[in-house]
């Protein structure tokens, strides 16, 4: 049928591909061809090889160290490549090539701006495939990414005015049409939020088409829960989860059966913190099976995990390491259905949080509000959508893209 290019650039570890995976397995059914540019290849080949898929490493660059946090969308992309012309068109022709390799008739960006970029070179249709955070409000500047810390709008124009310097002059080299602002990058030919607005880390979006959550990629494996009085806590960690050892110890200490999935897991943490009532993974866990069977939740805050837990109406103890889990977080906590660890402050009595998460109902309640609301929500529908919405733009069939506003 048609070939599609599957591009991510930006982020880590499993969760963009095992997001997407649904939804490729579903596309290859239909008879096209997915090709995937992943970045991190050494993580996921073995994931992408173990279902039929080949794959090519995305083309990046090591990320330019700047003061302070990430503050816009804008100031992400000047810390990989685009405050150097010559960085982000080497960056660009690498996408370009794999475009033509593949003989791509649609990309699906997930997190890729770059190819974006490349895939507006060659007038190629996009399908900005999006968890929220990859597709800001098409406004300029760009929004403010941390609103609890106001930032004066020359300050976020500047970011902007940075970056969009740098991709007109790629622009340029490819004897492409100016950009007016650095919104207009993400001007695609679709954009799919795949989330809820509950959960979206643009709270000020404002009105968008939301298509909802994507079912598990389905790559866990049945457990078998330890002994332990009280609860049911499913615990996702990894050596970079800020506070990690703050979660053992108040899981050692509470007694409550846990679950933990702890890739790379150090021998000796391990050994510190075994216990008859903890069970420790090295491979991932049935998500379905988590989300039915588990009482609450403790996760660094991923988007697919957090989600899976809500629409099952469980609550989470939530530990984001960056700017796009914390923004997640930050919503789960403002519904009222969740705890969230600040990253940039002390844990404290994590004992204390975890208790009052099982054992106060308001948090319990205000999660299966989530799920009594999207009670109806059928994932597989989702699929079906996207799979249909895809099509149609492979058979010429495009919506308007989205302008950018001043």
């Amino acid at each position: 049928m048609a070939s599609i290019l599957y591009a991510w650039e930006f982020g880590a570890n499993l969760g963009h591909v095992g997001t997407f995976l649904p939804l490729a397995r579903a596309l290859r059914e239909a008879g096209h061809d997915v090709h995937w540019m992943v970045t991190q290849p050494a993580l996921v080949g073995d994931f992408l090889a173990s279902e039929g898929f080949a794959w090519l490493a995305a083309p990046t660059v090591p990320e330019t160290t700047r003061q302070g946090p990430p503050l816009t969308y804008a100031d992400i992309l000047l810390r990989f490549g685009y405050a150097d012309p010559r960085a982000l068109f080497g960056l660009v022709g690498g996408w370009r090539e794999a475009m033509r390799l593949t003989g791509a008739r649609l990309v699906l960006a997930d997190h890729a701006p770059t190819a974006l970029l490349a895939a507006r070179t060659l007038d190629i249709p996009v399908m900005l495939f999006s968890n929220g955070f990859t597709a800001p409000p098409r406004r300029s500047p760009l929004p403010n990414m941390r609103p609890w810390s106001p930032l004066p709008e020359q300050t976020t124009r500047q970011l902007d005015l940075a970056a969009l310097s740098t991709v007109n002059a790629v622009l340029a080299r490819f004897r492409c049409v100016q950009m007016q602002y650095l919104a207009d990058l993400f001007d695609v030919t679709e954009e799919a939020l795949v989330t809820f607005p509950e959960l979206d880390h643009y709270a000020e979006r404002g009105p968008a088409r939301y298509w909802g959550s994507l079912p598990s990629a389905g790559a866990g494996k049945p457990v078998e829960w330890p002994a332990g009085a009280g609860k049911r806590l499913f615990t996702y960690l990894r050596q970079e989860s800020l506070n990690h050892e703050a979660v053992l110890a108040a899981l050692l200490a509470l007694g409550h059966a846990a679950v933990i999935y702890f890739p790379n897991l150090p021998p000796a943490l391990a050994a510190r913190y075994s216990a008859p009532h903890l069970t420790f993974l090295d491979h991932p866990a049935d998500i379905e099976q988590m989300t039915r069977e588990a009482d609450v939740a403790i996760t660094y805050a991923s988007l697919a995990t957090t989600t899976a837990f809500l629409l099952a109406g469980k609550p989470l103890l939530l530990l984001p390491g960056h700017l796009e889990q914390f923004l997640v977080a930050r919503r789960v906590e403002e519904m009222g259905a969740g705890r969230l660890v600040n990253p940039e402050q002390p844990p404290g009595d994590l004992r204390a949080v975890l208790t009052d998460l099982i054992d106060n109902p308001s948090w319990r309640a205000n999660a299966q509000a989530f799920a009594a609301k999207y009670a109806a929500f059928d994932q597989q529908a989702v699929i079906g959508n996207l799979v249909r919405r895809i099509t149609e733009m492979l058979d010429g069939h495009d919506s308007a893209p989205i302008k950018g506003i001043p």
